[in-house]
């Protein structure tokens, strides 16, 4: 899978209401279709593979739930674990930032156009698949207008 493929569909199901569950079915076929499988395969497979796990250990975990919850070992270390799932969310987007501006023609046109679609979506509360594509439109402004 190259870089290109992978944003592509990062940046089209994000433009999809919801959390990103299906970006592993596109992965799934994207990985599929490259080593000669069929698609479908590849998509149910890696949608499992998302679900699966955590499936499991819901239903594993659930009877003992209610005990678990007042163990005071995990009531202190639940600040910890959502501080460093929070750490790891800005280290990725960090890591993409960075790995976009490498891989684009028109770099800082991209910078730019990543930081107005993150304020018009998350302060100016602009429906997201509308940035998507004045994200689109900008890119191709940049592009024409050689803003290298």
């Amino acid at each position: 899978m190259t870089e290109g493929q992978f944003y592509a569909g990062l940046g089209i199901v994000q433009a999809m209401p919801g959390p990103l569950f299906n970006f592993s079915a596109y992965l799934g076929a994207i990985i599929a279709t490259n080593f000669g499988y069929s698609f479908i395969l590849g998509a149910v497979l890696a949608w499992f593979g998302l679900f699966g796990p955590g499936v499991l250990l819901m239903f594993g975990v659930l009877p003992f739930w209610n005990k678990f919850r007042n163990f005071q070992l995990y009531r202190r270390a639940l600040p910890g674990l959502n501080a460093a799932g929070v750490g790891l969310i800005l280290a990725s987007v960090f890591t993409m930032i960075i790995d976009v501006y490498k891989i684009s023609p028109f770099p800082t046109a991209s910078l730019c156009i990543g930081l107005f679609s993150f304020t018009a979506v998350d302060e100016l509360h602009i429906f997201e698949p509308f940035v998507v594509a004045m994200g689109a439109v900008l890119g191709l402004i940049a592009n024409y207008g050689k803003m290298y």
